[in-house]
């Protein structure tokens, strides 16, 4: 049985619905898929209009936006379309989307239906995670809104690049926020992965089920303080490894928790470090807490650099603590309370992470010289500013900065960035 809410624009009250609560008490979650999109790793959910085929969202800590990738679902909800556009630019301006604003049901999972929700159907989009097995994008930002414009007719974009946007006249509260209730003690959202690639590696949790499931109640639970600005920023005050500290500020630059970044960030110098880490050698990231007394996260500092899952910060950049992160601990948000809690998995599931990510690779397929690195390096190596050639030395002309260079052509497998991502076949 599915559960329906009203969930709209910050100018439409909720209404009450009677089976609401058959959710919250309930211990199961929303089940997450993981996949490789493009050289990293990504957490996904099942989502769609409501009647129509169910589509693999990302899940996205960093934005508020429910867009739909294929434009054909316009066709079916012509009915709900609203006069509102949904156009959003992305890194230096090269990437984005526009699309209109509907105004619908939308299913989530097996079990949840958000309704009268405002979504977006991407019309033209450029680089966005459309194809490779994504769809679309689930964001789960708090406190921060949807900009929508009024503007009745279709936007009309160069073919293949990203145009202007209309100035935004309006904001919409994104669906699961609404649903949450954010400014109440119901807004808890937790995430759980397993740390392995396939379907149902992962579980969302909406509501009080959030600490009552058996990933929170069975360990302790420690807690930071999350930020104002609605992205789960917090505040990491030091890194630590091999006896050595490392302090950071999150000041001008927030520091924040991703799931759609595939690696964690540490120091330039710390990684320079770490990349030599032995069995039994330990990260731990100190953050602020409520209490006043620092915090602590522990992690299989070995585990981390032999997936590839740290690299260097830049400078200028936000330290991040991506997708890695979940591999290690169940996470829970309240958006209310401005806290976010961390569970350390079982002893069981940590040793299982040891054993690899499950994939299924074509056996058959022939091996191309020379091997390619992990795809989760691939994109950091690749695609994220100047691309490291391991051909040539460190102090070679239009060459990636040398921290990077440590990381993408001495550790594991070198990227050869004139050669694409080692993609393999996910079972999802």
């Amino acid at each position: 049985m599915k559960v329906l809410i009203a969930s709209a624009s910050v100018a439409i009250a909720m209404a009450a619905v009677p089976n609401r609560t058959s959710l919250f008490t309930s211990t199961s979650g929303i089940p997450l898929n993981c996949l490789n999109f493009e050289g990293g790793l990504r957490l996904t959910v099942p989502g769609g209009p409501s009647s129509l085929q169910s589509q693999e969202l990302l899940l996205d800590t960093g934005s508020s936006t429910l867009a739909f990738c294929d434009a054909s679902i316009s066709s079916s909800v012509k009915s709900l379309k609203t006069d509102y556009l949904s156009c959003n630019k992305y890194g230096s301006g090269n990437e984005g989307y526009w699309g209109f604003f509907y105004q619908g049901a939308v299913d989530l999972g097996n079990n949840l239906v958000l309704d009268e929700s405002y979504y977006s159907v991407m019309q033209e989009e450029v680089s966005m995670p459309c194809g490779s097995g994504l769809q679309g994008i689930f964001g789960v930002a708090f406190k921060q809104l949807d900009q929508a414009a009024y503007h009745p007719s279709p936007l009309d974009w160069p073919a293949g690049s990203v145009g202007s946007c209309p100035q935004a006249t309006t904001d919409f509260v994104g669906p699961l926020m609404q649903y949450l209730k954010q400014d109440t003690p119901e807004g808890r959202l937790g995430i759980y992965w397993s740390g392995q690639v396939g379907s149902s590696q992962g579980e969302l949790y909406v509501g009080q089920v959030a600490v009552s499931n058996s990933h929170y109640t069975q360990g302790s639970a420690l807690q930071a303080s999350l930020g104002e600005t609605g992205y789960y920023d917090i505040t990491i005050e030091q890194f630590e490894w091999s006896g050595q500290t490392y302090s950071v500020s999150c000041g001008d630059v927030p520091c924040l928790m991703d799931t759609g970044t595939p690696v964690m960030l540490v120091p330039a110098e710390l990684y320079d470090q770490m990349i030599y880490s032995h069995p039994g050698d330990v990260l731990s990231v100190t953050m602020a807490s409520p209490s006043g007394s620092p915090m602590g996260l522990v992690f299989d500092a070995q585990f981390l650099v032999q997936n590839k899952y740290v690299a260097p910060h830049q400078q200028g950049e936000p330290y991040i603590l991506g997708l890695p992160l979940w591999s290690t601990y169940y996470t829970v948000f309240n958006v209310d309370g401005r806290t976010v809690d961390f569970v350390q998995h079982s002893s069981a599931e940590l040793m299982a992470l040891k054993k690899g990510p499950i994939v299924e690779v074509d056996v058959e397929a022939p091996v191309k010289a020379p091997l390619q690195c992990k795809t989760a390096s691939y994109a950091f190596c690749c695609e994220v500013g100047t691309p490291c050639d391991c051909t040539k030395g460190t102090t070679a002309p239009g060459q990636c900065k040398p921290e990077s260079y440590g990381f993408c052509c001495s550790v594991g497998t070198p990227c050869d960035c004139s050669q694409p991502p080692a993609f393999m076949n996910i079972l999802v």
